[in-house]
């Protein structure tokens, strides 16, 4: 539950983002028929095209300002990327003697690129990786330009100058662009639309290495990359450019941008450790409750010993441990992280002595699962004589909470009185010996 409410529930809009963007070029041609007949829409088809421009430039900006240079380096990227679809293409009728090597570079060059900025999503801009790599870049659209030459006014100059003052270059450009065609044109293995063979390896090579990566570190800022390549995928494939192209490129960008701002949304509203909210979203709760609720308060027993004796990673362990048994609590609760090794649960709709039995429950849930402990020479493969499959230095420790809960009556007027005399319940359950639930309700403690 915690998995899917971290990683897989935020890429549910970009997801149906990239399906709409497919069911739209799907039914193209019936939505231009019903341009024409409405004055309101005539002008989406001159639109559309520039929209692709005006998310990556919200993805640049959004880059900078949450500092992620990954985010920014994708979107220049695919600005770059973008323009070299829509006016070097081969299917462009506006352009006359294209070198359509253009599009064939970029597409075996923009995956490996966005493959290596996903490792960038932490870090801040004004760094020597985040510099380094903007350089290879504008490093890599200048060799494409001189490379593959497109027959535009300012690369078809250049070229002119190189042929003059340079010939030998001039040289080696042309049988590099002779090559570069040979090779990314090679499709006797596979072709997908206008892909040829060594860029749908690239693509190909890129998703498993994105996908194996989210899975790894669950961030769903790499979700979004990864459903904004099978987006750019789909766009670099296009039959026909237009509108294929900037439908896709307007998916992507948006799945680029919506994950940034789910990641923001994450890191300030859920705890890292457990994946339960954080105290912020309880403290957005609890100005949004009813008349009739209930506040527990509970928390670990002994748990500074606890790390004192077998280390903070363990004491992690046992955090994570807690936060699942609390999402599994009965009662329609809300559950969160109040700091430490403090948890809150809301019951909406049911005062202290409705919910006591809920709290009982989870209690004792707690108390009945085991907790093993590994000792710090444990190694990997290694077992107890006998073949019982247990480590001859695993401990199996007894972890337990103590729980204090309130209600609203005429003293506790407020969810922050509920919330401090359930604080105050839990300081009762743990004088009364620990492992216990004390409760307030209607002025009695």
């Amino acid at each position: 539950m915690l998995v899917f409410k971290r990683s897989i529930y935020p890429l549910i809009l970009p997801t149906a983002i990239l399906i709409l963007a497919a069911v739209l070029i799907w039914q193209w041609d019936k939505i231009l028929l019903m341009v024409n007949d409405g004055r309101q829409l005539q002008t989406l088809p001159l639109v559309l095209p520039i929209i692709p421009y005006l998310i990556l430039l919200a993805g640049l900006f959004m880059g900078w300002r949450y500092h992620n240079v990954g985010l920014m380096l994708a979107s220049l990227t695919l600005g770059f990327s973008y323009v070299a679809l829509t006016l070097f293409s081969a299917g462009n009728p506006a352009q006359e003697n294209i070198n359509t090597n253009v599009p064939e570079v970029v597409a075996f060059l923009l995956p490996m690129n966005l493959a290596s900025f996903v490792m960038m999503t932490k870090r801040r801009i004004f760094t020597t990786v985040a510099v380094v790599s903007l350089v290879l870049v504008l490093i890599q659209c200048f060799i494409v330009l001189l490379v593959c030459h497109p027959q535009g006014q300012i690369s078809s100059q250049l070229i002119t100058q190189i042929n003059h003052r340079l010939p030998w270059l001039a040289k080696i450009l042309s049988g590099s662009s002779l090559w570069v065609s040979s090779a990314l044109s090679y499709d006797s293995l596979i072709r997908f639309g206008n892909l040829a063979t060594p860029s749908i390896i690239t693509f190909m090579l890129a998703l498993v290495y994105v996908l194996s990566y989210f899975i790894y570190t669950r961030d769903i800022r790499i979700g979004g990359f990864f459903l904004a390549l099978i987006a750019f995928l789909l766009g670099f494939a296009a039959e026909d450019p237009d509108p294929e192209i900037p439908f896709y490129f307007i998916a992507g960008g948006l799945a680029l941008i919506i994950t940034t701002v789910e990641a923001s949304f994450s890191m300030a509203y859920l705890d890292e450790l457990t994946g339960l909210a954080g105290r912020r979203s309880l403290n957005d709760t609890l100005i949004n409750l009813g008349k009739t609720y209930a506040i527990a308060m509970i928390d670990v027993d002994h748990f500074k010993k606890f790390n004192d004796t077998y280390g903070h990673k363990t004491g992690d362990q046992v955090l994570k441990m807690i936060a699942s048994k609390l999402e599994q609590i009965s009662g329609g609760a809300r559950t969160f992280r109040y700091g430490g090794e403090e948890f809150t649960a809301i019951f909406s709709g049911k005062d202290a002595e409705e919910s006591i039995t809920y709290v009982e429950d989870f209690r004792q849930a707690i108390e009945s699962t085991p907790f093993v402990v590994r000792g710090k020479d444990r190694r990997r493969g290694q077992r107890k004589k006998g073949g019982s499959g247990k480590s001859s230095d695993q401990k199996e420790v007894k972890v337990t909470v103590s729980i204090g809960i309130a209600s609203p009556d005429k003293e506790l007027t407020d969810p922050e009185k509920v919330l401090k005399a359930a604080d105050k319940s839990l300081y009762k359950a743990k004088k009364g010996g620990r492992n216990r639930v004390a409760w307030r309700n209607r002025g009695r403690t």
